[in-house]
C-alpha cells in the first residue's frame, strides 16, 4: 500500500494542451522492463479488472465513483482506436513530467482517446536488498484508472485516485503470486489471478526477468471433467482418459513451486496448484471437481548476467494424484 500510494501521490494530472505531447516517449513496441510490460498487460485487460469491481459489493464504490468507472468502461473501445501508450523519461527530458512543481508518473489529456505518457523512471522502487521492484499489474490498472478517469470530465486527483485503489485492491485479494525461492522474486515469479468462480477460467502469467508469458489459453485447453477413464496404479503415470469434457469454469489455487532443478547455464522448475472445475453433466447441474492437480514446467536460461523464458519447453498437465496409486517412480535427480 506504502507503495502504491506513493506512485499515485506522484502521479496523475490532467494536461488540456494537445501541444504538450510533443516528444519525450518512446514507442511501446520498443522494448521496456518488466514494469512497462505490465502497464501494458495491464492496459490490455483493463475491461476484466474494471468488471471484477463493477460486479463486487466489496470494491466499495458510492455511486458517484461507480457511475465514473461505468463511463470508463464503456469508452475502453474507442480509448483503443489508436496507439494509447507511451513511456517517457523525466531524466532525458528535464520538464516533461514536472507540472505544478512535481515530477509525476504519468499525464493524458482531457478527451477519450488521448495519449498517456508514462514516465519509466518511477516505475521501479529500490527495495532492501538493493535490487528494484517492477510496478506490478494492481499498481498499473490504479495508475491507468487515474489518466483514464481524466478523459470524463473534472475530477479531483483524490477522486481518481481512491476509484483507482479500490480496483487495485480487489485485484490484490484475487491475484495469487508465488515468487521463486532462494531466486530473487523479482526475477522469476508466477501469477493467477481467478476472476469468477463458475463461468470463466483464470488468468495465468509467468514472469522472468524482463518477460512476462501469458498462459492462460493453454491452462484453458488442458484443464478437462472427467467422464471416462482407467485407472493406473503407478504415480506418475496418468489414468487413460477415453472421454473428458470442458468445464464450465475452473479455480487455479494453492499454487506453490515444487521442482528446482539447477543445470548450471539454465533451472528447470515445475509449479503445481489445485485444480477445481467446475464440471457440466447431463442435467445441466455444475459439479465442483476438486479431484485434480496441474502442473506448469518450463525452462529458464541464464543468457550474460539475467535469466530468460523458454517458451518452447513451457509444458501444463492436468492430474490427479489419489491415495491409491501405490506404486511411484521416483523423478530423475
Amino acid at each position: 500500500m506504502i507503495k502504491l500510494a506513493l506512485l499515485l501521490s506522484l502521479s496523475l494530472l490532467s494536461i488540456s494542451s494537445v501541444s504538450c505531447w510533443a516528444g519525450g516517449g518512446d514507442f511501446v513496441n520498443n522494448g521496456g522492463g518488466l514494469a512497462e510490460k505490465n502497464i501494458l498487460y495491464a492496459y490490455e485487460k483493463m475491461d476484466t479488472y474494471i468488471q471484477l469491481c463493477l460486479k463486487a459489493e466489496s470494491c466499495k464504490l458510492n455511486a458517484t465513483q461507480r457511475a465514473l468507472l461505468e463511463k470508463i468502461y464503456q469508452a475502453l473501445p474507442q480509448e483503443k482506436q489508436e496507439q494509447q501508450i507511451f513511456f517517457g523519461s523525466e531524466r532525458k527530458t528535464p520538464g516533461f513530467f514536472i507540472i505544478e512543481g512535481n515530477v509525476r508518473v504519468a499525464k493524458t489529456g482531457d478527451k477519450v482517446g488521448s495519449p498517456i505518457q508514462v514516465n519509466a523512471d518511477l516505475l521501479y522502487s529500490k527495495n532492501e536488498t538493493g535490487s528494484y521492484d517492477p510496478v506490478t499489474i494492481p499498481e498499473a490498472v490504479a495508475i491507468l484508472i487515474h489518466e483514464l478517469g481524466h478523459h470524463h470530465g473534472e475530477h479531483s486527483h483524490e477522486e481518481l485516485d481512491l476509484i483507482g485503489v479500490r480496483v487495485s485492491l480487489l485485484l490484490q485479494q484475487k491475484i495469487i503470486s508465488t515468487p521463486l525461492v532462494p531466486w530473487a522474486p523479482s526475477e522469476i515469479s508466477a501469477s493467477v489471478l481467478n476472476s469468477d468462480l463458475l463461468n470463466s477460467f483464470p488468468e495465468v502469467l509467468l514472469n522472468v526477468g524482463e518477460d512476462v508469458m501469458d498462459v492462460s489459453r493453454i491452462y484453458a485447453k488442458e484443464v478437462h471433467c472427467e467422464v471416462l477413464s482407467l485407472p493406473i496404479p503407478i504415480f506418475p503415470v496418468p489414468d487413460l482418459e477415453l472421454m473428458t469434457r470442458i468445464p464450465a469454469g475452473s479455480l487455479f489455487h494453492n499454487v506453490h513451486w515444487e521442482k528446482i532443478k539447477d543445470k548450471g547455464t539454465y533451472i528447470e522448475v515445475r509449479i503445481t496448484g489445485n485444480v477445481s472445475n467446475n464440471c457440466k453433466y447431463k442435467n445441466n447441474i455444475g459439479i465442483r471437481n476438486n479431484n485434480y492437480q496441474l502442473s506448469i514446467s518450463f525452462k529458464v536460461n541464464k543468457v550474460s548476467d539475467r535469466w530468460v523464458l523458454d517458451p518452447a519447453s513451457i509444458a501444463l498437465l492436468q492430474f490427479t494424484d489419489p491415495w491409491w496409486k501405490v506404486l511411484r517412480i521416483p523423478s530423475s535427480p
